[in-house]
């Protein structure tokens, strides 16, 4: 008995410490955000220190990353949970009051399980969502140190060009300069005289021999794969644009390849110490610089060549482009060496100011002679044909604005004083140049290949033809698509490098796209660009999957049933509604917006819409009230005051009645429930014809009757049941009046009937010797005079 009592301890004792151990194990989650939190703390408490520099802000941001990606994967993973508990609790309904009777063990047993759960997930999550909103105010924070520190630098003001203060300390200090530069470079020299000893000036000498002979030989392959015919006169704008950018990429890339072999073969050798590394980095820089621009002036202004040119520029203006582009290339690469030289050498800060600041008024100079000269090519079919009827947006006036306000910035900048921003202002004509130019001929590349790669008759064209089953038109509608996707694209990442230097780095703009497409939270809606697309995709399926049942039903189903067109459009039309709306609530369900939310949205736009969109709700619901009532169906002969027509289309809002002129008139809705419409086909085609008829009075009556009964019984679309009648109505003046009446089986042929009654009855009246006109009234002579005549006589009498 004692072993078994201690067994039963001992068990006892070790469920109790597992229990207890479980209890007080840690959550995985937990522990996690603890350690967002330590850091988001240290992130913090390094922030308020005073004067951090750019490189510390940038090691802050790279430690913010990791947190995201945390904090995310924490609220993916709770989210879920704390839901599910929230659902059970609902299930298990509120919690009886305190006088109402106790519920069962088991129910209570299991709600303080699900609170526990939920009470838990819930705490966690709620520390998840404030580091989140901590971790975003850092990365804020960062952002704007970073922007400050940008500014400043950006906006420190030094020497004016015109302060004698300057040129005083360059000419006080010039002697110690002068002196720094001769002890580096000597120093430079011995170092190299003492590294370049027999072999190592040997590998020198044939290194750079190799380098020579391979530049000379691509460069000379370069020419004859990149070479356009001058005098071939037809040439697209795909084989322009793919010519420019291969001549832009091949002279560009050889010069710059061969810097980099000559760079690595010095620094090899060892000719360079770390000392001289800004001024090695600043010449590699210029060739690149040189050798970009000269590409560009070669492939997308091609000089020489007006067949192959892109730009709507005559031969003179692109020699003045290509000399100012060249020039200003040129001399900014040897501003920038010597920059390097002064900073290598430690010169003066009067010296380094007044070389930048003399640099970029020379640029400024060189920009404002050079636009003189520089225009759009004139169009001499435009002087005698006249203006063109599609005019083209000239993109020159708003770039020579724009490079005249730059060239005014520069000077100002540098004559008051702001240097580094003059400097600055320079970099970047330079940099958008270069982004402009790359970012046009690209453009036009992309949209003239996809144009080209989806006709019809190209391999891509057709693969999608035969596998999409597409047809001509979509696949150019395809093509557009992708032609704007395209250059969507491009554009977003040239604003990027060119927003780059300004402080607004491609990380940043990434996290805010990241942000837009994964999603923001506003209340409980999560709103995100990559929801909008699934929320959109789901929508397009559900209504394509509604048109095609309703293809179904219209092409399949219904005419094999016995139901009228009127009723078949009405289905056709129902179901098309019912699975929009389902579409709809499918779509906007995925992302978050259910049914309740939308019904408090419905209610605030209540009131706009009983005084704003009365009208369409009306009409929208009266077409409703014509599709289920079926007063008027498609294909129902209606008359609406002086018009008449065929009901072809019951839409939404207005209902399409084609009328008997071939046009088609468009009636809202609302006029067809509320107003009276005459439907001659509501339920028959049975119609009836009224001919009325008036004959002289001196016509036997019973004549004329057998004469009109014979007319409509001879006509073989007249019915005989009901027979025909004729009704005598009136005698008088002269006439008798007689009316026809009869009916035939389909009301639209009644036109053509009552024609053909009209020339039979002249024609047996005509025979039967009935006149149709009453005799004409006796003259009345009028004879001048009379009267004095008359009272003569009367007179003689006397």
């Amino acid at each position: 008995m004692i072993r078994i009592f201690r067994s039963i301890l001992c068990a006892l004792a070790l469920v109790l410490g597992a229990t207890l151990a479980t209890a007080q194990a840690p959550n995985p989650s937990a522990q996690k955000l603890d350690s967002v939190r330590a850091t988001i703390e240290q992130i913090e408490q390094t922030l308020a220190r005073p004067n951090l520099s750019d490189a510390t802000l940038l090691e802050l941001r790279a430690s913010l990353e990791p947190l995201n990606a945390t904090l995310k994967a924490a609220l993916e993973e709770l989210t879920p949970k704390q839901d599910a508990a929230r659902e059970q609790l609902e299930q298990l309904g509120p919690k009886p009051a305190d006088k109402a009777p106790p519920e069962a063990p088991a129910v209570a047993a299991e709600r303080e399980t699900l609170q526990k759960q939920f009470e838990e997930a819930d705490a966690v999550v709620k520390r998840a969502k404030l580091l989140s909103v901590r971790v975003d105010q850092a990365s804020g924070a960062i952002l704007s140190l970073r922007r400050d520190l940008f500014a400043r630098a950006l906006l420190a003001r030094s020497y004016s060009l015109l302060s004698p203060a300057l040129w005083t300390a360059i000419w006080r200090d010039a002697p110690y300069d002068l002196a720094a530069l001769g002890s580096i470079a000597s120093a430079w020299a011995s170092a190299a005289a003492n590294r370049l000893q027999f072999w190592p000036l040997l590998g020198l000498v044939a290194g750079m021999g190799a380098i020579a002979f391979g530049y000379l030989n691509i460069a000379r392959l370069q020419r004859r794969l990149t070479h356009r015919d001058p005098r071939r006169d037809e040439v697209t704008l795909f084989q322009k644009a793919a010519g420019a950018i291969g001549v832009t990429v091949a002279a560009a890339a050889i010069p710059m390849i061969a810097m980099a072999l000559m760079v690595g073969l010095w620094r090899g050798l060892g000719l360079f110490n770390l000392r001289l590394d800004p001024f090695v980095v600043s010449l590699s820089d210029a060739v690149a610089r040189v050798a970009i621009t000269a590409g560009v002036v070669h492939g997308l202004l091609a000089p020489g060549l007006p067949n192959w040119r892109m730009l709507d520029l005559g031969e003179r203006t692109v020699e003045r482009l290509a000399r100012l582009a060249m020039s200003v290339a040129l001399f900014v690469s040897a501003a920038k060496v010597a920059e390097a030289v002064v900073d290598v050498i430690g010169g003066s800060l009067a010296l380094s100011v007044a070389l930048r600041g003399l640099s970029g008024l020379v640029v400024a100079g060189m920009l404002a002679m050079g636009l003189k000269g520089i225009a759009r090519a004139p169009d001499d079919d435009e002087a005698c044909l006249g203006p063109k009827l599609t005019p083209e947006r000239d993109w020159y006036g708003p770039m020579r604005l724009a490079i005249w306000a730059a060239v005014v910035a520069i000077i100002a900048a540098g004559l008051i004083g702001y240097v580094s921003f003059e400097a600055f202002l320079v970099e970047q004509v330079v940099w958008i140049s270069f982004i402009g130019c790359a970012l046009y001929m690209l453009l036009q590349l992309s949209s003239e290949a996809i144009a080209l790669g989806f006709q019809p008759h190209a391999r891509v064209g057709r693969a999608l033809m035969s596998s999409l089953g597409l047809r001509k038109e979509s696949l150019d509608q395809f093509s557009v698509l992708f032609a704007g996707a395209a250059q969507l694209g491009l554009i977003v990442a040239a604003a990027m490098l060119a927003l780059a230097p300004w402080g607004v780095e491609s990380d940043d703009m990434f996290g805010s796209i990241r942000a837009a497409f994964f999603g923001f939270r506003v209340g409980d809606v999560t709103i995100s660009l990559s929801g909008m697309i699934v929320s959109v995709l789901l929508f397009a399926i559900g209504f394509a999957l509604t048109r095609g049942f309703q293809h179904w039903l219209e092409s399949t189903l219904l005419p094999r049933t016995q139901l009228d067109a009127g009723l078949r459009n009405s289905i056709r039309t129902s179901v098309g509604y019912i699975g929009f709306v389902v579409s709809a609530a499918v779509g906007l369900g995925y992302m978050g917006l259910s049914f309740d939310k939308l019904a408090i949205v419905a209610g605030a736009l209540s009131v706009g819409i009983g005084f704003g969109l009365q009208s369409i709700v009306n009409n929208f619901v009266s077409g409703l009230i014509l599709l289920w009532e079926r007063a008027i169906r498609v294909g129902d002969w209606v008359v609406m005051g002086e018009e008449q027509g065929y009901v072809r289309r019951i839409n939404v809002r207005s209902t399409e009645i084609e009328t008997f002129d071939r046009a088609t008139m468009i009636v809202p809705n609302s006029n067809l429930v509320t107003g009276v419409v005459k439907n001659w086909v509501r339920n028959d085609k049975t119609g009836r014809i009224k001919i009325p008829i008036a004959v002289h009075m001196n016509a036997d009556p019973e004549a004329v009757r057998e004469v009109l009964l014979a007319c409509a019984r001879a006509h073989d679309t007249v019915l005989t049941t009901p027979a025909p009648n004729v009704l005598f109505t009136a005698m008088g003046e002269g006439m008798l009046k007689f009316e026809l009446m009869c009916f035939v089986g389909d009301v639209e042929t009644s036109g053509r009937v009552k024609s053909d009654l009209h020339f039979e009855i002249f024609r047996r009246f005509k025979e039967a010797g009935f006149a149709l006109s009453p005799p004409g009234a006796p003259p009345i002579v009028t004879i001048a005079g009379l009267d004095r005549l008359e009272a003569a006589l009367e007179r003689a009498k006397t």
